[in-house]
């Protein structure tokens, strides 16, 4: 017996997104209860010689699926309205984002593993809908990612240099 095929397109999204913020040289804390935050990164500083946390933030919600489209250079996905919701709330202190992780349809294409390298297919993208209006849909709503915004080390420092600066996302 396994778990679940939804749980395991969630570790395999949760092992992308760790990967992207230890690389980019961030923490990652992730709450004991999931009130619509997977996780939350942390800004780490140097203050005579020595590492501390920053207390600046950026809060995520991580969804993995294969059921996504790319049209006219947008990430297609129908997200539930419940999370879109939470993702607009505008009464946080640091912006939340949405990862969304996209695999292949193909569970055997989803992870590869060799003596050279471990492959996780495909990759992620993020995106805030911070200030947009909340849906009175019942259970989805379509949102449309920008194809650029892939969920990189180097996206989230630009993230999080904005977020230090006071700057939307």
């Amino acid at each position: 017996m396994s778990i679940t095929t939804q749980h395991i397109q969630e570790v395999l999204g949760d092992a992308y997104v760790r990967a992207v913020i230890g690389r980019a040289g961030y923490n990652i804390f992730k709450p004991d209860h999931d009130y619509s935050c997977d996780g939350i990164i942390r800004d780490v500083v140097v203050i005579k010689n020595r590492r501390r946390d920053s207390n600046i933030s950026i809060n995520y919600q991580l969804k993995s699926s294969y059921d996504v489209s790319i049209e006219d250079g947008y990430i297609v996905y129908d997200l539930e309205s419940k999370a879109y919701n939470d993702l607009v709330a505008s009464n946080t202190v640091y912006p939340y984002i949405l990862v969304l992780f996209v695999m292949p349809k193909d569970e055997t294409q989803w992870l590869e593993i060799t003596d050279e390298a471990l492959v996780l297919r495909h990759c992620a993208w993020w995106c805030s809908f911070a200030g947009l209006p909340e849906t009175d849909n019942q259970y989805s709503i379509r949102v449309k990612i920008p194809i650029e915004q892939r969920f990189t080390p180097e996206s989230l420092k630009d993230m999080m240099e904005k977020v230090k600066g006071g700057k939307p996302l």
